[in-house]
């Protein structure tokens, strides 16, 4: 009795909800912006009979508004149902996932052109001939992830469509730089680095990308003054460990030993201890489905001690894209769940809230998925270049030996630094640095050293 009461009421309920007797539940929902609910209403009214072109209309009407991300959370089969661009790209994306290049690249290539994700895509496509050891492919992907990416910008209405659109097209841009790297066509990659504007959230990654691009090219007092800019207050939350060892091995091209020997004793003093400590914490919470989503927003009174180096890793990580685009989809769910507690009947809340909560709980885990990937891939790259100092510090000390065996030593007559050791071209400004860092300045430092690897006999008493 009590069942069939419920049933009644839920029916009265929502012929009362939907006011017109034409439109469905989802297209009630959505007229209440409540687009959330309304996509999954969507399927369900839908996925059991054939879809039409207007279906496939609505289905990219509703997406615009939540984001394609909730896609994951149905199966494939479902998905494979509703031909879109939108779906495609979340299919396709699954294939690469998944090692299925040619499902991949079959898919990627059916999104239209004048698709908000086609830039994305083309991103993404040049992952698979990437995988595929295509690199020919690889640079058009790109170069249309680029091209397209302007042109949508150029287009595009509001300021945060821009952003968005200039995002996908810088980080194409950086892939290209990647590209002619990895073909040692270092001139080309530098040209593709320096198109990344310094307001970009992208740029200070790129210090240490560009840092290398220098190093292979042997210009060491550039690769030097690259890395100088992580010092700056701006960039404190910038901290790779990488950064570190490529400064080290700089200067020990440069055959400043001690300098090279004072980063590594500062790395195995300062830092080796804090990785390793902040590495048993997290490893006892590796399973759990909130830890790390929760960490972004609080480190956890174990962390205390660590506070300040933990706070620099998080903010750094909320400073990328995908996690920001993560978080406005809870904010917008949470507000959506918050109207309907507000204005709707309590059957209507028990009928749309809990999917809610189930679709706030996925991109949580999500989120925390993707944390936890990223700060262990940080953490676990540390041990490797922890060797690679120690043989760094090893080689040092036998090259010091060497020269006391030989009965020589490095020159070392010359002054710590001098204006005509500097490389630049004509496009790049020359400021002295005054031990203050100026915005404008970040990014453009070189060092003026002059490579110390000429050795001259040591005089001994016996000899003069």
């Amino acid at each position: 009795m009590k069942l069939l009461l419920l049933m009644i009421s839920l029916i009265l309920s929502l012929n009362a909800f939907s006011e017109e007797k034409k439109k469905t539940l989802s297209e009630v929902l959505e007229g209440k912006k409540y687009y959330y609910s309304a996509l999954n209403e969507f399927f369900k009214e839908t996925y059991s009979r054939t879809i039409i072109k207007d279906d496939l209309k609505r289905l990219e009407d509703l997406l615009y508004f939540t984001g394609i991300e909730l896609l994951e959370d149905y199966e494939p089969s479902l998905l494979q149902k509703y031909p879109t661009s939108s779906t495609r790209f979340i299919l396709a994306r699954q294939a690469l996932q998944t090692k299925k290049y040619k499902k991949a690249l079959e898919l990627f290539d059916k999104i239209h052109p004048d698709h908000r994700y086609y830039p994305e895509g083309k991103l993404l496509e040049a992952q698979v001939y990437d995988q595929q050891g295509n690199p020919k492919k690889r640079l058009e992907s790109y170069e249309a992830c680029q091209a397209s990416a302007e042109k949508n910008e150029n287009a595009a209405l509001s300021e945060k469509i821009k952003r968005y659109y200039r995002m996908v097209h810088e980080i194409c841009l950086v892939n290209k730089a990647r590209h002619f790297f990895k073909a040692e066509e270092y001139k080309e990659s530098l040209e593709a680095y320096n198109k990344i504007p310094k307001k970009s959230y992208k740029w200070p990654y790129l210090l240490l990308e560009k840092a290398w691009v220098y190093y292979q090219m042997g210009d060491y007092n550039r690769a030097l003054g690259l890395l100088t800019t992580y010092k700056s207050p701006l960039l404190d939350t910038y901290f790779f460990p990488e950064a570190e060892y490529l400064a080290a091995l700089s200067y020990f091209r440069l055959c400043l030993y001690e300098d090279s020997l004072t980063i590594i004793n500062q790395f195995y003093k300062v830092y080796r201890p804090r990785f390793q400590a902040l590495d048993s914490v997290l490893r006892k919470n590796k399973n759990s489905q909130s830890y790390f989503y929760n960490l972004m927003f609080k480190p956890g009174e174990e962390l205390k001690k660590h506070e300040e180096f933990v706070r620099h890793i998080l903010t750094r990580m909320k400073k990328q894209t995908r996690f920001s685009l993560d978080f406005n989809a809870i904010f917008k769910i949470n507000q959506e769940m918050k109207r309907i507690a507000q204005n709707e009947k309590p059957v209507i809340k028990q009928m749309l809230l809990p999917h809610l909560g189930e679709v706030k709980e996925n991109m949580i885990n999500k989120i925390n998925y993707n944390a936890k990937t990223d700060i262990f891939q940080f953490l676990e790259g540390v041990p490797f270049l922890s060797s690679e100092l120690f043989k760094l510090n090893l080689e040092i000390i036998s090259r010091k030996k060497d020269l006391v065996y030989s009965n020589k030593k490095l020159i070392a007559d010359r002054s710590r630094g001098d204006y005509s050791n500097v490389k630049r071209t004509k496009f790049e400004y020359f400021w002295t640095f005054q031990g203050a860092f100026w915005a404008d300045e970040l990014g453009d430092y070189s060092l003026g050293l002059k490579s110390n690897c000429q050795t001259v006999r040591q005089v001994t008493e016996e000899g003069e």
